[in-house]
C-alpha cells in the first residue's frame, strides 16, 4: 500500500515537472514568435484638395445686332464653320444711307438730262441760230453732279459696316434668334479648351501656377492631366456662406485656368473635378525604418508578405522622424523598426 502511494506521488511529480516545461516552453515560444513579429508602418497619405470647374474655350465673343450699324443685316459664315482671325463674320447695311446715295444718283441723272436738254437746239430755231445754252448754266449744272458725286462717295464708305474675327474659332450661329436689343446673331469660340475653376480662400495658398492636378470629367468618369496656367488674386463678386457656419460666415472664391493635357472625352461645357495635391509636404517616416549602408540609405518595403529592399533619399530628420525626398510614395507599407536579422526576400507573417 505503502509503495503504492510512492508511486502515485512520483507519477504527480513528473506530471507537474512536464507541466511546468510545457508552459515555460509555450512562453519562450511566444516571446521569441513575439519578438519576430514585424512591426509596419503605412506611408499615410497627403490631404488632397478638390474643386469644382467647367470647360470652356480661352477665348469666345458673343456678337449682338448693333441697330446703330444698320437694320439691315447678312451673316457671312455658316453654323459650325471654322474660321481664321479677320474672317468676315457679319455685314450691316444702313438703309437711311443708302435711300440718301439712292437720292443724290437720281438727282444726277436728273442733273444729266436737264444738261442734255438745254445743249440741244429748239424745233424752231433756224439751224445756223448763235443762240445756245448759256455756258455758265452748264457749269453750274456740271459743278452740282461732281459734288453729289462726292457725297455719294463718301456716304459708300458708311453704307456698309462689317464685323471681323477677332481671334480662330469656330462660328455658332442661333436657330432662332430673339428679337430685340440684345439679339444674338453670332457666337465665337476659339478652337482650345481650357478648365476655368474657382479656388476658395481656404485653398488658396495651396494652389501654385504651373502645378500638375488630376481632372475628373463627370460627364463620363474620363480622368484627364492638367496644369494650372494662371490664377486670379482678384476674387469673384459672389461669396459662397460656409456650411455648418454662422450666416455671417463666407468664403471668397478665387478664379483658375487650367490646361488640358489632352481634348479627348472632353467637350465644351462639361463639368469637372479637380483633385490638387499638396506637392510641398514630404514624406515623414519612423527613423527606426531607416537603416545606413555607406552613404546609402534604405528601408524594406513589404510586398506580398515579402521583404523587399528599397533605397531612399532623405532631408534630414524631424524629432523621430525622417525626411524622405524620393524612393517612398503614399500607401508603401515598410518595416517600422528594422534590424540586422532581416533580408531582402524575407517572409513575414
Amino acid at each position: 500500500m505503502k509503495k503504492k502511494h510512492i508511486a502515485i506521488g512520483l507519477a504527480l511529480v513528473v506530471i507537474w515537472g512536464g507541466a511546468i516545461g510545457f508552459l515555460a516552453y509555450k512562453s519562450k515560444d511566444k516571446k521569441v514568435k513575439e519578438e519576430q513579429a514585424i512591426k509596419r508602418y503605412i506611408i499615410p497619405e497627403n490631404k488632397k484638395t478638390f474643386f469644382s470647374g467647367v470647360v470652356e474655350p480661352s477665348k469666345s465673343k458673343i456678337f449682338y445686332k448693333d441697330i446703330s450699324k444698320g437694320s439691315d443685316y447678312e451673316i457671312n459664315k455658316k453654323n459650325g464653320e471654322i474660321v481664321s482671325k479677320g474672317s468676315l463674320l457679319i455685314t450691316y447695311k444702313n438703309e437711311e444711307i443708302a435711300n440718301q446715295i439712292s437720292d443724290l444718283e437720281d438727282q444726277i441723272s436728273d442733273l444729266k438730262k436737264e444738261k442734255n436738254k438745254s445743249s440741244e437746239p429748239k424745233n424752231n430755231e433756224i439751224q445756223n441760230n448763235t443762240d445756245v445754252m448759256n455756258p455758265n448754266v452748264g457749269a453750274s449744272i456740271e459743278d452740282q453732279i461732281k459734288s453729289n458725286k462726292k457725297q455719294i462717295e463718301k456716304l459708300k464708305k458708311k453704307e456698309y459696316t462689317h464685323e471681323y474675327a477677332p481671334f480662330a474659332g469656330k462660328v455658332s450661329v442661333p436657330s432662332k434668334a430673339a428679337e430685340g436689343e440684345n439679339q444674338v446673331l453670332l457666337k465665337l469660340k476659339s478652337n482650345d479648351l481650357y478648365v476655368k475653376a474657382q479656388v476658395s480662400e481656404r485653398d488658396l495658398e495651396k494652389t501654385k501656377l504651373n502645378q500638375d492636378v488630376d481632372i475628373l470629367v463627370l460627364a463620363n468618369d474620363k480622368n484627364v492631366k492638367g496644369e494650372i496656367l494662371d490664377i486670379s488674386y482678384d476674387p469673384e463678386e459672389q461669396v459662397v456662406p460656409i456650411e455648418g457656419a454662422v450666416s455671417t460666415s463666407q468664403v471668397a472664391n478665387y478664379p483658375v485656368t487650367i490646361s488640358l493635357d489632352s481634348k479627348e472625352n472632353v467637350v465644351n461645357g462639361y463639368h469637372v473635378q479637380v483633385k490638387l495635391k499638396d506637392t510641398e509636404k514630404l514624406i515623414e517616416i519612423p527613423t527606426s525604418a531607416v537603416k545606413t549602408e555607406g552613404s546609402k540609405k534604405y528601408v524594406y518595403l513589404i510586398k506580398d508578405n515579402k521583404l523587399v529592399k528599397q533605397d531612399i533619399k532623405t532631408k534630414g530628420e524631424k524629432g523621430k522622424s525622417t525626411i524622405v525626398s524620393s524612393g517612398l510614395k503614399e500607401k508603401d507599407e515598410i518595416v517600422e523598426v528594422i534590424n540586422s536579422e532581416m533580408k531582402e526576400g524575407q517572409e513575414i507573417e
